[in-house]
């Protein structure tokens, strides 16, 4: 598993004054500039400012961070205490960008900010996968998948987990790969107290898990053939075997035992499973046992999602018409 320790940051003022020149201190040093080591999540560092004086109108102290030569957010984490000002009120400024008053500046690399700053959105410490805001509602019947069944592009009593339970959870995903499918059904498997059935509509083999170790938490993010997020260096020989997995039609075998992983889980909890896919060519190797009909071709319906490319509401409704008699016969 691919791990990274600690962030090298540059942490870089620019300043202007006309009489009187503005002094930077860190660790009680001056400086103009910071070379950061974040090792941990929540790592806080601060900065004083003095020498700010209302006679001088053109002082001023921006700043920016860089993380690999590339500059990231920084006033997301910013917090500034003011204090020894004239004239004013000293008090808390927050996502402060631009400094014009003495005071300290809070800088907390928070895991929102490492998520969306570094990992290009991954998941930290979730024990499930999620680019959508999935909210985890305590059901009898949970639909797990990627955007076929969260359903991008239509609304929200459009999608097929809508239109054949009412009350089914929706914990599905875009972008979501077949073993991020496994590794939610067993979140749903161990975090809901009604479950009764599981059924899963798994997409093609055409993404796979990265997961990896930052700053002492565990991240995971669906890696395609194509993907183009921007991670830390560190990462990149693991994702680069990841799609090369995947170019090379490798991936397949790692498909399967997927479907032979949920299964498996759902046994082992007593919950009744359903899998299907909108793959044509790997829905045979779904066991028959517990496998639905295949999800409809694009082509069965000139219609398409609001985004132009994804399942018209037409699709959803004829997957339910098609899988209906098979989960119907679920536990009571």
């Amino acid at each position: 598993m691919a791990r990274l320790k600690f962030l090298n940051l540059k942490l870089t003022f620019h300043t202007s004054y006309n009489t009187h020149p503005v002094v930077i201190k860190y660790k009680d040093s001056a400086v103009k500039e910071i070379n950061l080591h974040i090792d941990q999540i929540d790592q806080k560092e601060k900065i004083t400012f003095e020498g700010f004086s209302p006679d001088d109108p053109k002082q001023k102290v921006s700043y920016t961070i860089e993380y690999n030569n590339k500059e990231v957010d920084v006033q997301s984490i910013a917090s500034f205490q003011m204090y020894n000002n004239q004239f004013v009120t000293n008090e808390v400024i927050k996502n402060y960008k631009d400094i014009y008053f003495n005071g300290r500046l809070d800088l907390t690399f928070s895991k929102h900010w490492s998520k969306h700053s570094i990992l290009s959105g991954a998941n930290l410490d979730d024990n499930f996968v999620n680019w959508d805001q999935i909210t985890f509602a305590n059901e009898e019947v949970f639909c797990v998948g990627d955007s076929f069944t969260f359903g991008h592009g239509v609304a929200r009593d459009e999608t097929w987990p809508s239109l054949l339970h009412s009350r089914a959870c929706n914990f599905s995903s875009k972008g979501l790969s077949h073993d991020g499918c496994v590794k939610n059904v067993k979140y749903i498997l161990e975090n809901s107290n009604y479950v009764k059935q599981i059924i899963c509509l798994l997409p093609g083999a055409t993404r796979k898990l990265f997961e990896f170790e930052f700053l002492g938490c565990k991240g995971s993010i669906p890696v395609s053939y194509n993907s183009k997020y921007t991670l830390p260096e560190e990462f990149l020989p693991e994702i680069n075997n990841i799609k090369n997995l995947i170019m090379q039609g490798n991936i397949k075998d790692d498909w399967i035992k997927a479907c032979t992983d949920i299964i498996n889980l759902c046994n082992e909890h007593n919950v009744e499973c359903w899998l299907s896919t909108w793959d044509s060519d790997l829905h045979l190797h779904i066991p028959n046992k517990y496998r639905l009909p295949v999800f409809p071709e694009l082509a069965t319906f000139k219609e398409r999602a609001s985004d132009g490319s994804h399942p018209h509401r037409k699709h959803y409704e004829l997957f339910v018409k098609n899988i209906k008699p098979f989960v119907d016969k679920r536990q009571s």
